[in-house]
């Protein structure tokens, strides 16, 4: 039996087992790529969410990669373009899934009040702007009102 076929195999799994991870790790993307500028305000917020939310949930102004809940950049911004107009409904939303959590997929009472609120806020400005500034300033933004039944 030839050894061209084990050869030309062998050849082909080096490429794909070490040159290309290798190129592909030695690559760096540009001074802005994937980034949300977050402003100074903000920051708590952001670390706050980064801390109890950032392991389920994607946002890229959280910078974080979660792996169990949805994407919130996706989730709250399908279109892919955030909007002023759209603050105020993405607010409320994620205040209530916080608060009241979700179909026993997210569980409730995560954060205390005052943080939920803050957590709302920078969710509903920040989703979905990679490149981008938040939609409406959150730290002057009324704070979502708490839902009132968890169970409707």
């Amino acid at each position: 039996m030839s050894k061209r076929p084990f050869v030309i195999f062998g050849f082909l799994a080096a490429i794909c087992l070490l040159a290309i991870p290798i190129i592909a790790l030695g690559k760096e993307g540009g001074d802005g790529a994937g980034t949300v500028q977050v402003a100074e305000e903000d920051r708590e917020a952001q670390a706050v969410f980064a801390t109890n939310c950032g392991s389920c949930h994607t946002l890229a102004a959280g910078g974080t990669d979660g792996v169990v809940g949805p994407d919130l950049d996706e989730t709250l911004v399908p279109s892919a373009v955030n909007s002023a107009e759209q603050f105020d409904g993405n607010s409320t939303r994620v205040m209530r899934a916080v608060v009241c959590g979700l179909d026993g997929r997210m569980p409730r009472g995560i954060l205390e009040p005052a943080e939920a609120a803050e957590v709302s806020k920078f969710v509903a400005a920040y989703a979905g702007q990679v490149g981008a500034g938040p939609v409406v300033d959150p730290s002057t933004a009324e704070d979502p009102a708490p839902p009132s039944d968890c169970d409707a």
